[in-house]
């Protein structure tokens, strides 16, 4: 039931830990957890983070597995592995709402210096997902996903589809957007198909990538630009959820976010009351000595 990428992630995984086993004169099959243990110590040294390790041990569980299933060993020597994690949520410098908009406001996909037709569009396009993460407060694994019928011009609306992880919701669109997106839905869309040779993808929007992701880490390089305090697309979504808290109760806010569950929308109020005292300890470091 995994999804291709994660399944193409475990199978480089897996075949990561049986390159370092070969180089440590050991067969895969014989390993014992002892073995695991030292595997993910060496991981950890390179400096690798804990959550990457517990992918890959998870890449690992699986291929044993698969050998235990196919008689081809007795026991899983990784399931009885275990490794703790910090489970805090990740706290990020928020982005005001102005820094946000701005991000939108000042995308000019006409001022690029080169000229090739596909750059000029796909520039375009790139407003369009600025526009729905600022917005919408959509990460990179939902633009991906978005299909041009999604998209309600007429009643300003986006659909987005539900997932493993969170639930469908339909969003308004801002008055700023349906112009462009109308736009781009009836003629930069089509144009990028033709360039790109995807004219039967339904795609909302087209890349020439395998993958949107790979398109969208050259967008973000260029949002850095414009907004050096920017640093990620979560870095957005959780500027975005921060301040619909502030102007929506809790419950709207948690089906704007698409969340499954509401304690995942609360997190959002505790990173905003850290956040302001991460403020308070930067710009003014005597106040906890006076305190």
């Amino acid at each position: 039931g995994h999804a291709g990428r994660t399944i193409e992630a475990y199978i480089k995984s897996t075949d990561r830990f049986i390159q370092w086993a070969a180089s440590h004169q050991l067969e895969p099959e014989t390993i014992r957890a002892n073995d695991l243990l030292d595997y993910l110590s060496y991981l950890k040294k390179r400096g690798i983070g804990m959550n990457t390790i517990q992918t890959y041990l998870a890449a690992i569980t699986h291929y044993y597995e698969a050998l235990v299933s196919q008689e081809i060993i007795e026991e899983n020597p990784a399931r009885y592995i275990t490794l703790k994690i910090n489970t805090t949520r990740k706290l990020y410098h928020l982005l005001s709402k102005e820094q946000l908009e701005k991000l939108y406001t000042t995308f000019d996909a006409k001022a690029l210096r080169k000229t090739k037709t596909t750059a000029r569009l796909s520039a375009m396009r790139n407003k369009i997902a600025t526009g729905l993460m600022v917005f919408q407060g959509l990460d990179v694994n939902v633009l991906g996903r978005l299909k041009a019928e999604d998209v309600d011009v007429l009643g300003g609306t986006i659909k987005i589809r539900g997932s493993r992880k969170h639930n469908a919701r339909t969003l308004a669109l801002q008055a700023q957007q349906i112009i462009t997106i109308d736009r781009y839905l009836n003629q930069t869309r089509k144009e990028l198909q033709t360039e790109f040779k995807k004219e039967e993808s339904e795609t909302l929007l087209i890349t020439g990538y395998t993958h949107y992701y790979d398109a969208h880490r050259r967008l973000m390089q260029r949002l850095r630009k414009q907004e050096p305090q920017l640093k990620s697309v979560q870095q957005i979504r959780t500027s975005v959820i921060t301040l619909w808290l502030k102007q929506h109760n809790l419950r709207e806010v948690q089906y704007m976010a698409g969340h499954k569950s509401v304690q995942s929308t609360e997190a959002y109020q505790k990173n905003d009351t850290e956040s302001l005292q991460l403020d308070i300890d930067r710009f003014h470091p005597s106040v906890n000595e006076v305190l």
